[in-house]
Order: C-alpha cells, then sequence, then structure tokens
C-alpha cells in the first residue's frame, strides 16, 4: 500500500496533522488518514481529528462535509462498534467514508465495518480508485 505522499495525489494535500496514532491529510473534499503500525483506532482519536482538522477549515471558512478515507498502508485495528458513538458527527461532517485495503483479512474487516458506518462506505483496493470514488461523492452531494 502506498501512502499518499508518495502518490500521484501528493498535490491534493492542502496540510498535513500529525498525531501520536498516525497522519491525518486534509484535501479540498477528503480527509484522509494513516494510522501506524498496531493501532486500535477509538472513538476518541476520530474526535482530535475532527476538531484539528475543524479548526484549520474554519480559518478559510470552509467547512462543509467531506469524504473521510481511511487508507491503511499499515496493519492497524478498529473497533467498528465506536460507529455508534459517532453517527451523529458522521453525519455532520462526513459524505462518505472509505477504506482502502488490499489484504483479504483488511477486505474481511472492511465488510464489517460497513454494516456499522451511517454513512456512504465503500471498501477498495488502491488509492486512486478511492479518490475517484470521494471525487463522485462530493459531485452528488453538490447537486
Amino acid at each position: 500500500m502506498i501512502s499518499i505522499e508518495e502518490s500521484d495525489y501528493r498535490h491534493l494535500i492542502l496540510h498535513k496533522l500529525e498525531f501520536d496514532f498516525g497522519n491525518v491529510y486534509l484535501m479540498e473534499d477528503i480527509l484522509l488518514t494513516e494510522l501506524k503500525e498496531g493501532v486500535v483506532g477509538s472513538a476518541e482519536q476520530v474526535y482530535q481529528v475532527l476538531d484539528k482538522a475543524l479548526a484549520y477549515y474554519e480559518t478559510y471558512n470552509v467547512v462543509k462535509r467531506r469524504v473521510w478515507i481511511a487508507n491503511r498502508t499499515r496493519k492497524y485495528s478498529v473497533k467498528p462498534v465506536e460507529w455508534i458513538r459517532l453517527k451523529n458527527l458522521a453525519i455532520k461532517y462526513l459524505s462518505g467514508y472509505c477504506v482502502v485495503d488490499n489484504t483479504t483479512n483488511g477486505i474481511t474487516n472492511a465488510i464489517l465495518e460497513s454494516r456499522f458506518v451511517p454513512i456512504n462506505f465503500k471498501s477498495v483496493t488502491d488509492l486512486e480508485e478511492a479518490i475517484k470514488w470521494a471525487t463522485l461523492i462530493q459531485a452528488k452531494q453538490k447537486q
């Protein structure tokens, strides 16, 4: 799996946020996360990300719903039931959630996670497909 910083899409990055659990890349229509090896993703981390991301976007007066791409470049896990706690925030700030993982285990976990995600969901195997899907979701949102 390739990091956004090493991809043809690096020019889309407006700002990078660094956390102890991983990096978040802010783009015009996308929040993209790349968590560190062994991390267990939680609602608390999502709150931290949204707090910093919204502060950045508010500075430029561009707060809107975006697509969250979880670019799983390293092995980590998430707690799918955390989506129950995040439902209201997800609906308010996100128009979609996309998991990028090309491993068998990762694809299986994404299927489980999809059952809890309260917004548009997509599981893909490469970053290009995720960005194309995010662009499509954002275009539909603008209609």
